[in-house]
């Protein structure tokens, strides 16, 4: 897998969060060493140790170094040999190697940050790393579209889903002229049947050619978004994320707002602009990472199933600021 242009952080940077890097250190936690003979002294660990983290145990009982034994590197030396069938245990810390965590799951960790990254943006009402986003509001009679991502850099468009009469089918006539021009598809209707584009119909512009004449006195319906324009009919508020209609947004319909959203056009740059917010979605990893069985409300992740989760309290912080403020 690879991240989206959207995810915050990068996988080597949520690696070394996780301290899965080559400066980490790993857990040895009860390696057999061997067993006493009543006469070998010399004994050798799998790894070399760091300093001040061997804890080694004859039988399950604590040694003490110097007292009990020395240690060069990984060969433990005893002062005294341990009895015939003692067991000899040892739990340390050793240097992680290069090649430690090749064997990591990356696919699992691009999941996650992509979740952490929408879990931050959806607290925060924030879009991150620039991007054209796509939204459908339904008119309710305010002078307000409150849009859903900040900060707003552009807005692109805004349609109206317009739903009209073409004519009637007269079993010779093949082309129909729409009243607005759509942007995007269109649904095209013949006596409720949904018709198929070039299958069925072909459309340029405003203007639409059926393949074969609808038949007589057939219904020609069709549904589709076309654009409204500003000044005429709305205002772009930008800088408070909101279209202000010059008269109402009509009530029960659909409009489509195109506008692009977000602090930066780059991972990089974005990440210098909101170093707090990359701090928050690394942690939301982490935590999604070390407790991947009780995740996120409710989501589905590749690799991982559906899960739920919240957001740590420390990252909740962090994010606090960027909260958009509901007004």
């Amino acid at each position: 897998m690879t991240l989206s242009a959207e995810a915050l952080a990068t996988l080597d940077q949520a690696k070394s969060h996780l301290r899965i890097d080559a400066a980490s250190s790993l857990h040895i936690d009860a390696e057999y060493v061997g067993e006493g003979d009543g006469a070998d002294l010399t004994f050798d660990l799998d790894n070399t140790p760091i300093d001040g983290s061997l804890k080694l145990y004859v039988n399950n009982v604590l040694q003490v170094e110097t007292t009990n034994y020395s240690i060069s590197t990984a060969t433990i030396t005893f002062v005294v040999a341990p009895p015939l069938g003692h067991p000899i245990t040892a739990t340390y810390d050793k240097v992680a190697g290069d090649d430690t965590f090749l064997a990591f799951d990356d696919a699992l960790i691009d999941d996650i940050i992509e979740a952490a990254t929408m879990k931050a943006e959806s607290y925060t009402g924030r879009a991150f790393i620039q991007r054209s986003i796509t939204e459908d509001h339904l008119g309710d009679g305010s002078e307000m579209i409150k849009l859903y991502k900040k900060p707003i850099a552009s807005v692109t468009s805004v349609s109206r889903l317009y739903q009209e009469a073409v004519g009637t089918g007269d079993g010779t006539t093949v082309l129909f002229s729409l009243d607005n021009t759509p942007v995007g598809a269109i649904s095209l209707y013949v006596d409720g049947v949904l018709k198929t584009l070039i299958t069925d119909y072909t459309i340029d512009g405003a203007d639409i050619t059926f393949v074969a004449a609808p038949a007589d006195e057939s219904d020609i319906t069709a549904k589709y978004y076309h654009t409204i324009k500003p000044i005429n009919e709305y205002k772009e508020m930008i800088s408070i994320g909101r279209l202000k209609a010059i008269n109402t947004w009509a009530n029960g319909s659909i409009f489509r707002v195109v506008y692009t959203a977000g602090y930066a056009a780059t991972r990089a740059a974005t990440q210098a602009l909101v170093p707090n917010v990359l701090s928050a979605v690394l942690m939301i990893v982490a935590y999604l990472y070390e407790n991947r069985t009780d995740l996120l409300k409710v989501q589905q992740i590749a690799s991982i199933g559906s899960v739920t989760y919240d957001i740590p309290s420390q990252a909740m912080k962090l994010l606090d600021p960027y909260v958009e403020n509901f007004f």
